[in-house]
């Protein structure tokens, strides 16, 4: 009977004592509350870079309008094109004053549909001054496309990540919004299967 009395003994001891659990409780809150620390990070430092994005394609957009301007200046003192030049000065007025990334994108696209008019208007034998706003207007172009790109990439990309768990509630709680990418309406899901390989 001694020997059953300490083998019982020895078995209520084996338990966790208050501290142990108190310890494991601490253990478990730290650990969610790095965890819950780092998706905040990501959450917010993603949105940080598809605003810094954003900044990069309206100071393009904007130096795309200025060489705008200044092919339409030359057009004009060259004579050239008079009827598709108050399209194009109206179509770089309605982009200087678009104001988003969908208002933005649609004002940009009517700029394309004027310079191609324009373009084809225009004789195959230009002066040099022509050729050099066209040379500036073609770099524009590519930083705007270089800077539209990278927009889209990094929206898109967090409005993805923000639909997962737990991301989506981290921004719910946040209420942080997925930034519009830089397309025409209709283009999104098509842009996002073709670059991101979504379904």
């Amino acid at each position: 009977p001694g020997g059953g009395w300490a083998a019982g003994e020895g078995g209520a001891g084996d338990g966790m004592n208050p501290i142990s659990w108190l310890v494991l409780a601490l253990l478990v809150v730290g650990t969610a509350l790095i965890l819950w620390w780092r998706w905040t990070r990501r959450v917010t430092r993603g949105l940080a870079r598809v605003t810094a994005a954003w900044g990069e394609l309206e100071k393009a957009l904007a130096e795309r309008a200025t060489a705008l301007e200044a092919m339409h200046a030359e057009l004009e003192q060259a004579g050239y094109v008079p009827e598709g030049r108050p399209r194009l000065r109206e179509a770089v007025a309605k982009l200087r004053q678009a104001t988003g990334p969908r208002d933005l994108a649609a004002a940009d696209r009517a700029v394309e549909d004027v310079l191609l008019q324009i373009y084809r208007g225009l004789p195959r034998e230009r002066i040099e001054a022509i050729r050099q706003a066209q040379d500036r207007l073609a770099q524009a172009d590519e930083e705007r496309d270089l800077a539209r790109r990278s927009y889209n990439d990094l929206a898109l990309s967090w409005a993805f990540l923000v639909h997962r768990f737990p991301y989506r509630q981290i921004a719910r709680h946040r209420r942080l919004v997925p930034p519009e990418p830089f397309l025409l309406p209709g283009e999104e899901a098509d842009w996002a299967r073709r670059h991101l390989d979504r379904p």
